[in-house]
């Protein structure tokens, strides 16, 4: 038979049954901004299931080849549906429970002023982190089995939610990586730098690295502020995008979130005609991991900066 060693010294593993073990928390924010904290202890609305937050499906494209087989073309993360079972009481009144399931139904009815509102789903983690998703209710609240539908909402009910991903079936960070500001190096002596200046966090000049620690891409949004003509390239893909020069002090946002993407300056003016790419998926991602960038400001003076924030986005929950 084989033996089993271990290290001396080493104390063995402890049971399984004795290891602190906590399960994700569940938090709904409504349309409104209203949270609804599932998992309290005390809430009168009980998260009791939960399905759809592992990995998303994948909406997959290929050509059939004339010699047989496929030829892949597309790969992608296609809509998911998350199902959620709740227990709702009120152990006060019948009149209780049943402006609870009111202002319950009111919440997940993701739709306000005639237009789709999706509400967010929140799953915190047991090291305080958490990961979010907004999602639009597809089945109301109704009772899920003929017990509770002969009760008629005397005491308690259940229900079985289903929710759709709205514009992203991956989850994100509920906090922002970043900013992350790259400056140009202070005209302080010693020959003063050629354009184009390229920016990085330090004072040596060169291309910078940005590590993606989420295993989805992640869409950064860009401040950069003049002077200088900005080019932004991400070597790692090859996708590079630039922007028609800014005067000093001007600042101009741009947005690369495929359904929000836009270039603002401080005004609030649209300046998305100012920018320079082939295509809209010229507004690059940072992929997961390395990514090694490029941003370079022609004419750049001290004060020119460029900067990013990002929230890092998941596969899963």
């Amino acid at each position: 038979m084989p033996l089993v060693t271990r290290q001396a010294g080493a104390s063995p593993a402890p049971p399984a049954s004795t290891r602190t073990r906590h399960p994700l928390t569940v938090t709904y924010v409504d349309p409104d901004g209203v949270e609804w904290h599932w998992s309290d202890p005390k809430s009168r609305v009980r998260v009791l299931s939960v399905t759809g937050i592992g990995g998303p499906p994948a909406a997959y494209t290929d050509t059939a080849l004339a010699g047989g087989g496929n030829l892949p073309r597309e790969y992608q993360p296609a809509k998911r549906s998350i199902v959620i079972g709740l227990h709702v009481y009120d152990d006060e009144s019948q009149a209780g429970l049943l402006e609870l399931v009111d202002q319950l139904t009111f919440a997940l009815w993701t739709e306000r002023a005639g237009l789709p509102a999706p509400g967010r789903l929140v799953f915190g983690r047991p090291d305080g982190t958490s990961r979010q998703i907004e999602v639009l209710c597809t089945s109301g609240p109704e009772h899920t089995d003929t017990d509770s539908t002969r009760d008629a909402y005397q005491r308690d009910t259940d229900y079985a939610l289903t929710f759709e991903s709205a514009l992203d079936p991956l989850f994100q960070d509920a906090a922002p990586t970043g900013p992350i500001v790259f400056g140009a190096p202070p005209e302080a002596g010693g020959v003063p730098p050629m354009p184009p200046v390229l920016l990085t966090p330090s004072s040596t000049l060169g291309e910078t690295t940005v590590t993606n620690s989420g295993n989805g891409d992640a869409y950064p949004v860009w401040t950069i502020t003049g002077p200088g003509v900005p080019t932004l390239t991400n070597v790692t893909t090859g996708r590079e995008f630039s922007l028609a020069a800014l005067s000093e002090g001007e600042v101009v946002t741009v947005d690369t979130r495929p359904t929000l993407q836009s270039a603002v300056d401080q005004l609030g003016n649209d300046r998305w005609g100012d920018l320079v790419k082939e295509s809209p998926r010229d507004l690059w991602t940072l992929v997961p991991g390395r990514n090694v960038l490029n941003l370079a400001l022609e004419s750049a003076e001290e004060g020119s900066q460029i900067s990013m924030v990002y929230h890092r986005r998941w596969l899963r929950a």
